[in-house]
């Protein structure tokens, strides 16, 4: 079955540009809004203790967990080993856990030690703290929407010699050194659990060994088996489109923040179905130029991939046009399928109307509904 590559390569373009504008979330966040601590590096060691009671149920828990970070954050790795110890009627249960998560910018690697296996995933959390925190690091933002639901800074105390600020919220206390937490203590619903620093040095010198994983195989979130030599590429790959990705998300805090003062929309304050509809018209209007932007400089690789397109007369030789396409994109598209004289007339004809239609429509266009109408509708 032929795959139309022509309309997911040229439509998907613009399509996705508007969608963006209408509020879906990007996959990558970049380094700045990655910036957790206000330290660049360290490594700490924590002692886990817990205890309790709930419904009748006696739990007990204890472990060791390490923490080390570079990059203010941006990379971060942690290790953590628990047992668990459960009563229920007179019955014991002990259940032992070993995890590893490694943050690497826009990206996370996820260990299973049962399994002896490891996933590559983007980080979606990383993405949601750039979004909502507007162009602010991750340690500022975080604070302010402490505030915002309930949390209090109540004082200061010390952990291993270093001062940090008490911050409660919900039964959860926490002592934080610069964005880091030394002490956390959970008091809810009858079980205590409490996380405290035994060890801990910052701005130190960190190698490419302190963040070293297991030798497990690595998947992708597809399942399917990633090669080693080759994680370095996608992961400087991936902290490119980070980078690209932090200053969209700065740039659409900063349009959503104006977008909401102009539609008179006050902070704590539910808006109108008017107030909505018009902060949407002002950020999508305010957006255009950056999607007509997005959007034309693809033009140059459509009229390479429609020139090499237009001289392939193989399966082969139209896989290479979109390998050559896919490298100047950087994007990963499907090869084709099929290729015969039917379907070379129609990918051509749509690159066609893409470079002959769209294009131009798309640079004349002043608004966002003149842009929209450039858009083929499906």
């Amino acid at each position: 079955m032929l795959q139309n590559k022509g309309e997911c390569r040229m439509i998907k373009l613009i399509k996705v540009s508007m969608v963006v504008l209408m509020g879906s979330s990007l996959l990558f966040a970049g380094s700045e809004q990655m910036k957790m601590y206000d330290v660049k590096s360290g490594k700490i060691e924590y002692e886990i203790k817990g205890s309790g009671e709930i419904m009748g149920q006696k739990m007990q828990t204890i472990g060791k967990k390490r923490v080390i970070f570079d990059d203010n954050g941006a990379k971060n790795l942690t290790e953590e080993n628990k047992i668990d110890k459960q009563t229920i009627m007179g019955q014991k249960k002990v259940t032992k856990t070993h995890t590893m998560t490694y943050m690497k910018e826009g990206m996370v690697y996820h260990v299973d030690f049962k399994s002896k296996r490891i996933m590559r995933m983007a980080n979606m959390a990383a993405s949601m703290g750039a979004l909502f925190g507007g162009g602010q690091n991750m340690k500022q933002s975080g604070e302010e929407m402490m505030i915002k639901m309930g949390g209090k800074k109540t004082g200061t105390d010390n952990v291993l010699g270093y001062t940090c600020d008490v911050w409660e919220m919900m039964g959860v206390k926490q002592c934080m050194y610069k964005g880091i937490p030394l002490r956390v203590v959970t008091d809810v619903m009858g079980m205590k659990n409490t996380e405290t620093a035994t060890k801990a040095e910052f701005d130190i010198s960190l190698s490419k060994n302190d963040f070293k994983l297991p030798d497990f195989p690595i998947y992708d979130e597809r399942g399917e088996k990633l090669d080693k030599s080759k994680l370095d590429v996608m992961d400087k790959k991936a902290e490119v489109k980070s980078a690209q990705a932090s200053e969209q998300m700065a740039e659409l805090g900063n349009v959503i923040a104006a977008a909401a003062k102009d539609a008179g929309i006050k902070e704590g304050e539910r808006p109108t179905k008017a107030q909505e509809e018009a902060m949407k018209n002002s950020m999508m209007e305010a957006m255009l130029p950056r999607m007509k932007k997005e959007i034309l400089s693809g033009e140059k690789i459509m009229r390479v991939g429609y020139e090499c397109l237009g001289k392939a007369d193989t399966l082969k030789e139209a896989n290479e046009c979109n390998d050559e396409m896919n490298a100047m994109s950087g994007e990963t598209d499907e090869p084709f399928d099929e290729w015969s004289p039917k379907t070379k007339k129609e990918t051509l004809g749509e690159f066609d109307q893409y470079l002959n239609e769209m294009v131009p429509c798309i640079k004349k266009a002043q608004t966002m509904q003149d842009a929209k109408q450039c858009v083929p509708q499906e």
